[in-house]
């Protein structure tokens, strides 16, 4: 084994073991995809979210590890081509950060809104901010035919039983909340209002505007606050919605996912029940 595979793969096994005891069980690979895709159709869902759909052929053969699976999608760096790191690597961003600097992709993690085995396609839905960001800044430009890098990651959401659950997401995270209730349905499993309580917050209800956001699903708008104000704000007017819980799953914007955890846990609730994320942080990158 490489140093630098070795190096990896203890980096990892400290951060498993943070997550075994501080939030509930995740599903991770034990090997990882890597390859280069095509963008095959670009959809303007609304003036900040844009869907794009990849295609590869090894996307026919590809399995989903959850409802909520995201990836890691590689783009041109600094010299506009698209430089692949090395696959084998357990860690891609430090095998990304020991490129030459020029060749460095831009790397961003997204969730995988659907995938289409037939046709050799996902659909990644993807919140812009303008040029704020290698993800954003080549999403806003994307273009049929554009060639990008994929790669695999896991998913967090792989608690169908807990009989009552909370779901919590921001704009961000609206992809991923979609697919987990899409997910519970196609098993049979009970959904919103039979168990299921599902809240998104958004600046404003426009960047929802195209994504088919259920009825079932409770908006809050933040307006010019920070993230998390809302949502948080009205959970804790009503205790009753917080009462009782088996599961909380919270992701978005790291002070909202982190405040709304230690809301719960203040509560009561066992912090091995509940799955958060950070999908990105005010004021900060997220690579």
């Amino acid at each position: 084994m490489k140093i630098a595979e070795l190096k990896d793969r203890i980096v990892f096994g400290a951060a498993r073991v943070w997550y075994r005891n501080s939030m509930a069980e995740v599903a991770e690979r034990t090997s990882h995809a890597q390859f280069e895709a095509s963008v095959a159709a670009v959809r303007e869902l609304n003036s900040s979210m844009r869907r794009i759909t990849l295609a590869a052929p090894e996307f026919t053969g590809y399995d989903l590890a959850g409802p909520d699976e995201y990836f890691g999608l590689l783009v041109p760096g600094a010299d506009g081509a698209l430089h692949m790191p090395d696959g084998e690597r357990y860690n891609v961003r430090a095998a990304v950060a020991e490129m030459p600097e020029e060749q460095q992709p831009g790397l961003r993690w997204y969730t995988l809104r659907e995938l289409r085995r037939s046709r050799g396609e996902v659909d990644v839905d993807i919140v812009t901010h303008g040029d704020s960001g290698p993800g954003s800044a080549w999403a806003v430009r994307a273009v049929v035919g554009d060639t990008v890098g994929f790669r695999s990651g896991g998913a967090l959401y792989t608690s169908f039983e807990p009989p009552c659950q909370l779901l919590v997401a921001d704009e961000t995270a609206v992809p991923a909340l979609l697919a987990i209730v899409e997910e519970r349905a196609r098993r049979g499993l009970p959904g919103l209002g039979e168990g299921v309580a599902a809240h998104v917050e958004v600046p404003s209800t426009c960047v929802l505007d195209g994504v088919e956001v259920p009825a079932g699903i409770t908006v809050h708008e933040r307006g010019d606050a920070a993230p998390g104000t809302a949502v948080l704000a009205a959970l804790a007017a009503d205790p009753s919605t917080t009462a009782g819980l088996d599961y909380a799953w919270a992701c978005g914007e790291s002070g909202l996912a982190t405040s709304l955890r230690r809301h719960l846990v203040a509560q009561g609730m066992d912090k091995k029940a509940i799955t958060f994320s950070g999908y990105w942080k005010l004021g900060a990158a997220r690579g």
